[in-house]
């Protein structure tokens, strides 16, 4: 373990505020210069200054400056199948245990750290890059909706006592993550049904005994995304099954599956029937619809419309937020979850096409079986 560090917030709440350092200067009685010190951690202010800087800055000095230690974290890593993904990892407290997501090798979010060590069997060592008091203030999120993004990057500017990361994984693996407890909130959507009871059906399945909350966070419809014009004159079912088409599968778990399972099979023929790349998530499917690498696949209507592509709707579906009864009260938690009624989000929603918003935060209550 290092020396202790001085790690600072100055710059975040500076421009909450949407004040300039030579604004903050001003307030403070100290020079610009100071204040860009302060920020890049050259300079440790004066338990006077600190005070003025937090006057000024509507926050606590707590807030403002917290003792860092250099400690690597022994954690549980979420295990993972393919090596799309690299070394930096999202890092949340889940269960009474530090977590840790590889991130996707082309992920442009920030990461919570990099891994130093990795023993091959679900645990390792990371070096954190922020201090362990704001990863407790982590939300771990995993789903398939894009919407998600959203929503998470709203709780980050919402709050100052929670952030959340979106991880990016389908339903199933969703529920796997979130049964082993690693992560918070599960994003769960059946390909079959936009009743609630289809989800609900899903998650008896894995939790028995635990009190879940079921929450709304948006409907939309899945069908097959198609080239503008639709040039091939894809219909129907029996349209996939022409020798050279290629198909955008979907990787093993995904709701598509299914729905593509039921839709090749009303024409006589299984899923092995079709070939072309494997896509992970609704927007990648459209990326390679749009870019020519595969003439169809399933994804949701808003990814058809953001990419300019026709879509042919299969199935109304709703998707849901899964969580622990027990951990919807804790205060990141809890940020997320009323997040989803912030007129904000409400408003920003109602400008993303393909999204249904009439029931979003409606919550189901699953008691114990």
């Amino acid at each position: 373990m290092t020396d202790s560090v001085l790690d600072t917030s100055v710059r975040t709440y500076r421009e909450r505020l949407g004040l300039s350092q030579q604004d903050l200067a001003e307030f403070s009685g100290v020079t610009r210069q100071a204040i860009i010190a302060i920020e890049q951690g050259r300079q440790v202010p004066s338990t006077t200054l600190s005070l003025r800087l937090a006057r000024a800055l509507e926050c606590t000095v707590e807030q403002l400056f917290q003792l860092r230690q250099e400690d690597i974290l022994e954690v549980h890593l979420a295990p993972h199948d393919d090596d799309r993904f690299g070394s930096r990892v999202a890092v949340g407290f889940v269960g009474g245990k530090w977590v840790a997501h590889r991130l996707p090798l082309d992920a442009t979010s920030p990461a919570d750290g990099i891994v130093v060590f990795d023993t091959g069997l679900q645990a390792g060592q990371v070096r954190p890059l922020v201090n362990s008091g704001q990863l407790r203030r982590n939300v771990l999120v995993a789903g398939c909706a894009p919407l998600l993004g959203t929503l998470t990057r709203r709780v980050g500017s919402r709050f100052t006592d929670a952030y959340a990361t979106w991880l990016l994984a389908n339903s199933y693996r969703s529920l796997d993550l979130l049964q082993a407890k690693l992560i918070h909130i599960a994003g769960l959507h059946a390909s079959d049904s936009d009743s609630v009871d289809a989800n609900v059906a899903l998650i008896r399945e894995r939790f028995h005994d635990e009190r879940m909350l079921v929450i709304n966070l948006t409907r939309w419809r899945e069908g097959l995304v198609l080239p503008k014009g639709n040039p091939l004159d894809i219909r129907s079912g029996g349209d996939l099954l022409r020798p050279s088409l290629r198909f955008a599968l979907r990787e093993q778990g995904a709701s598509a599956r299914k729905l593509l399972r039921k839709l090749v099979a009303d024409a006589g023929a299984t899923k092995e029937d079709l070939k072309g790349p494997l896509a992970f998530g609704h927007a990648e499917v459209a990326q390679m619809v749009r870019a020519g690498a595969a003439d169809v696949g399933i994804a949701i209507e808003s990814e058809a419309l953001a990419a300019e592509l026709d879509f042919l709707p299969l199935t109304e579906e709703r998707f849901d937020l899964v969580v622990p009864a027990s951990l919807a009260d804790s205060p990141p938690v809890s940020r997320l979850l009323d997040t989803i009624s912030d007129p904000g989000f409400r408003a920003e929603m109602a400008q993303l096409p393909g999204y249904d918003s009439e029931l979003s935060g409606h919550v189901t209550t699953l008691e114990v079986a």
